[in-house]
């Protein structure tokens, strides 16, 4: 993946994150997939003004 492309998205690892980001904040993801090595589930998100106030937000 280009870094251009990287700029752009973000990667949430976290299920409490990306449900505060789809339940208080009515954020969805564009896609989920598997992490190759551990098969755990992944969330991607294009990186917004409305996301970067929400993860502001969940980080205090």
């Amino acid at each position: 993946m280009n870094n251009n492309l990287k700029e752009k998205l973000f990667f949430c690892y976290n299920k409490k994150l990306k449900q505060y980001l789809y339940f208080e904040c009515g954020i969805d993801s564009e896609f989920s997939a598997l992490h190759p090595k551990t098969m755990k589930e992944f969330w991607v998100y294009v990186k917004t003004e409305e996301l970067d106030k929400a993860l502001t937000n969940y980080k205090k």
